[in-house]
């Protein structure tokens, strides 16, 4: 029968009792997940969304003894749609007129 269900979803057979195997350690990573995004979540808000994934690895190296790799928190940024506000400093009124000459007239 589960040879059948697979040949009907090309799925080979070993493949599925892959999956089946590892849809517990996916749920328990899914739930691990949640627990690291509360906490960026916390650090994000309290810096109104300014932070980046580096300002949030810097904060989390004080809160925490061993902190979380840099790269775990720039996936769960993205996971989880937590991106920073990016603000430009004003350019002096000669640089805008070098970066657009027609307003310069």
């Amino acid at each position: 029968m589960t040879r059948y269900l697979c040949d009907l979803a090309n799925v080979s057979p070993s493949g599925y009792y892959k999956w089946l195997q590892n849809s517990e350690k996916q749920a328990m990573r899914e739930e691990a997940d949640f627990q690291d995004y509360v906490l960026l979540k916390t650090i994000y808000d309290a810096s109104k969304g300014k932070v980046g994934y580096r300002g949030l690895y810097m904060a989390l190296e004080e809160l925490l003894e061993i902190p979380m790799n840099h790269k775990k928190i720039l996936r769960l940024m993205r996971k989880f749609n937590l991106y920073s506000k990016v603000t430009c400093k004003p350019l002096s009124k000669s640089c805008q007129s070098y970066r657009n000459p027609s307003s310069s007239t």
